[in-house]
């Protein structure tokens, strides 16, 4: 793991550095990397670039979701609800749907933001049938909120970020992770 973290930091100070990032970013639904790691390593790796690796998220998470909503629309009109129904009773489907589509611009705004994963949320969204607008511009927006903050703390407090990153690893992942914990706990 180590020589992989190597070989990304080298590149990340070429100009292969960007297309790299801009291809993990591109390929984030089909590996288990999250945007906002991927953003906070290229950011304290390589910092005067940060804004510019933030842009490149923002843009590439709003064809995501775009992506993401087209799944789910296609597994709305493409599946006939059996499974479904075996998952979850059609009147607790309809409740959660009609929840959803009245609150979508608070909850859009909401998973955004949090670390949950954004994947299942264009999915979900484009499986309720919920229309594209708000949901789209609001995702898109919260998401670049999300990894301008990432972008800038890097840029500013990227020397002190990677230091404490590298003393107390596993700490900031325990607090991270119970903070995830936290976070789906009350969403539930």
């Amino acid at each position: 793991m180590k020589q992989l973290k190597d070989w990304l930091a080298n590149h990340t100070h070429s100009w292969r550095g960007t297309l790299l990032f801009t291809l993990l970013v591109a390929t984030e639904g089909f590996f288990i990397l999250p945007v906002s790691a991927l953003l906070l390593f290229f950011c304290l790796e390589n910092r005067p670039k940060a804004l510019l690796y933030a842009t490149i998220a923002t843009c590439l998470t709003g064809i995501s979701s775009l992506l993401g909503y087209g799944i789910g629309f296609l597994l709305l009109k493409t599946s006939n609800f059996l499974l479904l129904e075996y998952m979850v009773h059609p009147a607790t489907f309809k409740m959660l749907a009609t929840t959803f589509t009245k609150y979508q611009a608070f909850t859009s705004f909401a998973v955004a933001m949090s670390p949950l994963p954004y994947r299942t949320l264009t999915i979900t969204v484009g499986f309720l049938g919920v229309p594209l607008f708000p949901f789209i511009p609001l995702s898109i927006i919260a998401r670049g909120v999300r990894f301008f903050v990432i972008a800038s703390v890097a840029h500013f407090w990227g020397h002190n970020l990677k230091y404490i990153l590298h003393k107390y690893f596993y700490w900031v992942l325990g607090f991270g992770l119970l903070v995830t914990l936290v976070v789906a706990y009350l969403l539930q």
